[in-house]
């Protein structure tokens, strides 16, 4: 009769939740459930391939009736993946909760003293299931619910000599020196692991790359007799984008192992916690890290210590440093005991790059742009120069704002490199394609590459010996810089997936070699040292050939038809990115939502990308990276950043100023990289709302931390 009556009982205290969920939020408190009687002291599970209703109960000390009445089954048939909740059998009582802004699974698990997982099969939650505020779960009650402040921790014993638990002369430190007992846990931290036959403590942490002590703190663990089987706990998630597991072969050493992941040998024995550096064994899973131009420090905690001031010091962030060590709760941290850092490698300047930076033509503060750019230490300085707004009309040409340009940087000692597009309407046909008519505005190329030819031819002549570098167009693979003339019916999808844009619709490396021959031809008769640069491609991976072409297929086009005959290097861009240098493609970083699928958004494999493509085609021409940055939201700008730029929301105004001097760091390595120029010194001031996300100087007027960490970037003495 008892297990008829709990079964009942079950069945109404869900139907009343259900009716509450469609509550309107304004509506009254729910009823008091708290006397309604059901086993409420659980264990979950997650059911198993080949388990069975019968196994489970033989399993857990229980039987099937308890289990169908604990978990709302009327019949024996369970899948495989789903939580189950294992009666401890301890009577006890569910309640009611309505979920309050801000709460989460985890907190209100840690407030009821209950765990993630019997909240999700109480209330019938999946993994990904969200919760919101006004919605009413279901909570066991239990005398021993308490507040998420409670301060009650049990103490700590011993289980492995390699054990890093507090001992009575270990102290968890602070700013203060003060000992915190209640974690502070940032949630994108942790996961939930369930409990398997065989699992200690110890085992745990060497698995989840985390101590003993954190282990027991996360989830208020007296020792290993409290892994109940199937119970889940709190662990530190494994961050997948700075850390990989690499399975000992034979033959291998930690020092051979080292040598393979370019780390050193202490390194890996302290990520793996090994009390000594021979305790390995084949088929042993190791954490290894895979990061780029970062060196790992081995740091021995001291007094006063805080994870904020250790990645002030090693020009890091903190939740690196916390992904690296299984650092759920950035307070908990011991004396004496060792952690990993991730600090920039030493800087070995490679002689002849070229540092530069990008400002935009302001003809009014030109002196004052050239004195920043001096404050910086680079080398060069590139300027685009819109020839819409140099010739307005057939031969009037406007040149003042850009000569006081030239003539600021020139006079400053600096070399110059002007991105040269946009060609004025009066060159360009009419465009009367019906879909998309504002894209008259955008940047197209002109319908006769001969002005070009004589513009440039005029623009060479007034700058011959002042101006290093010409960059030939901007972005030719998206059409926001490579409109057509005419285009005048709808767009239809075909089954090849693009647009079955017809021969008017001229994208594409074959209409954009031409126009780099004609430049290059150009340029060199007037003056014969100027350096010649493609223009740098979108990072962009979809190919309509009609909004974009990507960059793999428009790269590999441009070398096909020729472009580096004319042409002295390949410019590259790396753009629309959060996504740190120091990563490889393409595990989600760490607070990265989207963005991160594609090798275009990682750095490394981005230029890796120019540099392997350039010798399958037999090439060896330099890379120039004429646009690299990292954009944020942070501080003032001149817009919100809109649906299809949620990248720059991930990246605050300290991460970009570490990743723009990462990114120089890294460059020093790559010898085919000749120079890279930093995008951009004053986008705001000149009302660009895109480049104000990317810019040093704020839309207030004030130098974000990247000026200064590009200041502080070690510069060559003997630029290219």
């Amino acid at each position: 009769m008892r297990r008829r009556s709990l079964f009942i009982c079950c069945m109404i205290l869900l139907s009343i939740a259900a009716s509450l969920y469609a509550q309107d939020d304004a509506a009254d408190a729910p009823a008091d459930l708290s006397d309604s009687a059901m086993p409420a002291a659980y264990d979950s599970y997650i059911i198993q391939s080949g388990d069975t209703l019968l196994a489970i109960a033989r399993r857990f000390n229980t039987t099937v009736e308890d289990l169908q009445a604990a978990n709302s089954l009327a019949g024996g048939h369970i899948v495989a993946g789903e939580v189950l909740l294992i009666p401890r059998g301890e009577a006890s009582a569910v309640e009611a909760y309505q979920i309050q802004p801000g709460d989460t699974l985890y907190r209100i698990a840690r407030r009821f003293n209950t765990s993630v997982g019997i909240l999700r099969g109480l209330n019938g939650l999946g993994d990904t299931s969200a919760i919101i505020a006004g919605q009413t779960i279901l909570i066991p009650a239990s005398e021993e619910s308490r507040p998420e402040a409670e301060e009650s921790r049990p103490e700590a014993e011993e289980i492995s000599p390699e054990d890093e638990e507090i001992s009575p002369e270990d102290e968890v430190v602070q700013a203060d020196d003060s000992t915190v007992p209640v974690p502070s846990i940032d949630e994108s931290m942790v996961t939930v692991h369930v409990v398997q036959p065989g699992d200690t403590l110890y085992e745990l942490s060497r698995l989840y790359n985390t101590t003993v002590d954190q282990l027991r703190r996360l989830n208020d663990l007296g020792g290993s007799s409290d892994l109940t089987i199937g119970r889940s706990i709190i662990v530190p998630k494994i961050d997948e984008s700075i850390l990989e597991r690499y399975i000992v072969q034979t033959g291998d050493s930690l020092y051979s192992i080292a040598q393979r992941y370019d780390v050193e040998w202490p390194v890996l024995q302290a990520l793996n916690r090994l009390a000594d550096a021979r305790d390995i064994r084949v088929g042993q899973s190791l954490l290894v890290p895979k990061l780029a131009g970062v060196t790992l420090v081995v740091h021995v905690i001291r007094r006063g210590d805080t994870l904020e001031e250790l990645a002030e010091r090693h020009e890091t962030a903190v939740a690196r440093i916390q992904a690296l060590n299984g650092i759920a709760d950035p307070s908990l941290i011991v004396l004496g005991k060792t952690i990993l850092i991730p600090a920039p490698a030493p800087i070995q300047v490679r002689p002849g790059f070229g540092f530069g930076l990008q400002a935009f033509i302001d003809g009014a503060r030109a002196n004052e742009l050239a004195e920043r750019a001096l404050e910086l230490g680079v080398d060069w300085v590139k300027i685009d120069v819109p020839w819409a707004e140099i010739e307005t009309a057939p031969m009037v040409y406007s040149y003042a704002a850009l000569d006081s340009m030239v003539a600021a940087m020139e006079l400053a000692g600096l070399k110059i490199l002007l991105n040269v597009y946009d060609a004025p309407d009066w060159s360009r046909e009419p465009y009367t394609e019906t879909l998309n008519s504002q894209f008259l505005d955008y940047a197209g190329p002109p319908a006769d590459y001969d002005d070009f030819a004589r513009f440039l031819a005029n623009l060479v002549i007034r700058y011959a010996g002042l101006v290093e570098a010409y960059e030939i167009w901007k972005s030719p693979n998206l059409l926001k810089f490579w409109t057509v003339p005419v285009y005048t019916r709808a767009q239809e999808m075909t089954d090849e997936g693009d647009y079955g844009i017809p021969d008017q619709i001229q994208i594409g490396a074959r209409y954009y070699v031409p126009l780099l021959a004609i430049a290059y031809q150009t340029i060199k008769a007037h003056d014969e040292e100027a350096l010649v640069v493609a223009a740098g491609l979108a990072p962009v991976g979809f190919n309509d050939n009609y909004n974009s072409i990507d960059t793999v297929t428009y790269l590999n086009n441009m070398l096909s038809e020729g472009a580096a005959e004319v042409s002295d290097a390949i410019g590259a861009i790396f753009s629309a990115s959060a996504a740190p240098p120091t990563l490889r493609c393409c595990d989600k970083p760490p607070g990265v939502d989207t963005h991160y699928e594609s090798f275009l958004q990682y750095f490394v494999d981005l230029l890796a990308f120019y540099d392997e493509t350039l010798k399958e085609h037999g090439l060896e021409l330099p890379v120039i990276v004429t646009q690299l940055g990292w954009g944020t939201t942070d501080g003032a700008n001149l817009a919100v950043a809109s649906t299809g730029f949620e990248w720059l929301r991930y990246t605050n105004e300290d991460e970009q100023a570490l990743y723009v001097t990462q990114a120089y760091e890294i460059a020093q390595s790559l010898e085919y990289v000749a120079a890279m120029f930093l995008y951009n010194l004053n986008g705001c001031s000149v009302g660009d709302e895109e480049a104000c996300f990317f810019s040093l100087e704020d839309a207030d007027g004030q130098m974000r931390p990247a000026f200064s960490a590009y200041q502080s970037v070690p510069k060559s003495a003997e630029a290219a």
